[in-house]
């Protein structure tokens, strides 16, 4: 009973403040948007900063789960790296990624610490779980990683350079998904590869 109304109110706050910014969110929408009393929500939330960063942590952790998911072992290192491409950019397509951005972005000045929830439960996990993939390459010889954290960080980039900002600006734009996570596999790889390149022959 308590998760569900718990579930409850992080609904209606998320829409809520999706729609109307944080700043622009009032506690009656969000208690009359999750169907729940303003006493119920205050008892799990008591402020509205804490019920926000909440709702960040939550979809953060929500959006992450499919880039999470464990990307099985084989003997085609490139295919591992596009198929890891790809559900990168399958976030940045998603359009309650968008949304939660935004919203975060517009709630940084009144409210700096949703950056460091914002990166702690979504983009750090992204990075330390593609870490893992490319020290397991190197291991396995098919990668010359010696940076694991910048080397991360510069596959990310890559994975949604050219997509995110446009996305952001509602600016329409055709996205062949294959194509740009082959493209960006193939830069990563310039600078990432051991030299065997028989591992990632076409």
């Amino acid at each position: 009973m308590r998760e569900r109304k718990m579930a409850e109110v992080l609904f209606g706050a998320r829409e809520v403040f999706f729609r109307c910014g944080y700043e622009g969110a009032t506690v009656d929408a969000i208690a009359a948007e999750g169907k729940v009393s303003k006493a119920t929500m205050y008892s799990y939330f008591p402020t509205k900063e804490q019920l926000f960063l909440s709702v960040v942590e939550s979809e953060c952790g929500r959006l992450a789960e499919e880039i999470l998911r464990p990307l099985s072992a084989g003997p085609e290192p490139r295919a591992q790296l596009e198929k890891l491409a790809l559900r990168m950019i399958d976030l940045v397509l998603d359009e309650t990624y968008i949304r939660l951005l935004r919203t975060c972005i517009g709630a940084t000045e009144m409210l700096p610490e949703v950056g460091e929830v914002y990166f702690r439960a979504g983009p750090k996990r992204a990075r330390e779980l593609v870490g893992r993939i490319l020290e397991r390459l190197t291991r396995e010889g098919a990668l010359d990683v010696d940076d694991t954290r910048r080397a991360s960080d510069y596959f990310i980039h890559l994975c949604v350079s050219g997509l995110l900002m446009p996305r952001l600006l509602a600016v329409k734009r055709a996205v062949n998904r294959e194509k740009h996570a082959g493209e960006a596999v193939a830069a990563f790889l310039r600078l990432y590869s051991s030299g065997h390149r028989d591992k990632f022959s076409d």
